[in-house]
């Protein structure tokens, strides 16, 4: 279930203690009892999110961005989401830190501009593929998905966007190769966000290309790609972007955007 904000329900950033296992951090609460502010309360969902994020990208043991992530992990994260989003929504568009919710479901080009890395997704298909462009199932036992990271640049007239996904060796770690898919974006205002109802702002992407090695194809007929082609921005801050898939509003996206190109 999720929370209804109300003063005395959720847990100061002070009071937060750091999580050394996985079990524990399952096991801690989201919330806990206190007397912060809404704004402390957003601050420590987001930091909460970003914990437990970066907790499951430095088990060697998994895949990184939430690709083997189990049901439990799935629900952790996705009941953090939507506190932090039902939070923002319950502030007046001059308080709130989502800027999504300050500009009443349009957010301006400018702040979605940059180097995004992807910290988590929940989308089946990405899961099931091991990597977004697919070539993950495909490899061999030697390399495995490593990173994803999107380059969006332009302006509302004409948007380019560029992601970037890494291959490592997995005797040793080192980059074993690197996919490109490059196209175009932009926003639009056509879409609720199918869990709140409130306006929200969605990211078309068109791939145009797909280039590994010395393999060029076309992004548009490349199946896996699916996910990443309409998205609800439904959290957006100014280091932090949430999204939802269209089609499939479960699958989610958490991108921390790069501070030093």
């Amino acid at each position: 279930c999720h929370i209804i904000i109300a003063a005395g329900c959720l847990a100061s950033v002070d009071s937060f203690i750091p999580i050394k296992n996985k079990r524990a951090l399952l096991q801690s609460p989201r919330l806990a009892a206190a007397e912060p502010t809404v704004a402390e309360n957003s601050v420590y969902l987001q930091d909460k999110l970003l914990q437990v994020l970066g907790h499951f990208n430095k088990d060697e043991e998994t895949l990184p961005c939430g690709l083997e992530c189990n049901d439990e992990e799935k629900e952790l994260v996705n009941d953090i989401i939507s506190d932090l989003i039902m939070l923002e929504d319950s502030r007046e568009p001059t308080e709130s830190r989502n800027l999504v919710r300050v500009g009443m479901g349009k957010v301006q080009v400018s702040d979605i501009l940059g180097t995004w890395d992807l910290l988590y997704t929940s989308s089946r298909i990405i899961k099931s593929n091991k990597s977004l462009s697919g070539l993950g199932y495909t490899s061999s036992d030697l390399s495995q998905f490593a990173s994803l990271s999107q380059k969006i640049t332009g302006n509302q007239f004409l948007g380019f966007i560029e992601f970037v996904e890494t291959f490592q060796n997995v005797k040793d770690g080192s980059l074993a190769f690197e996919v490109t898919i490059t196209g175009e974006w932009q926003l639009e205002d056509r879409y609720n966000d199918p869990y709140t109802g409130s306006p929200a702002t969605t990211i078309r992407i068109d791939p145009e290309k797909v280039k590994y090695g010395v393999s060029e194809n076309d992004g548009e007929s490349w199946a896996s790609l699916g996910p990443i082609k309409l998205l609800n921005i439904c959290f957006l801050t100014e280091d932090l972007q949430i999204a939802r898939g269209i089609a499939n509003p479960e699958s989610v996206f958490v991108f921390q955007k790069r501070q030093c190109e």
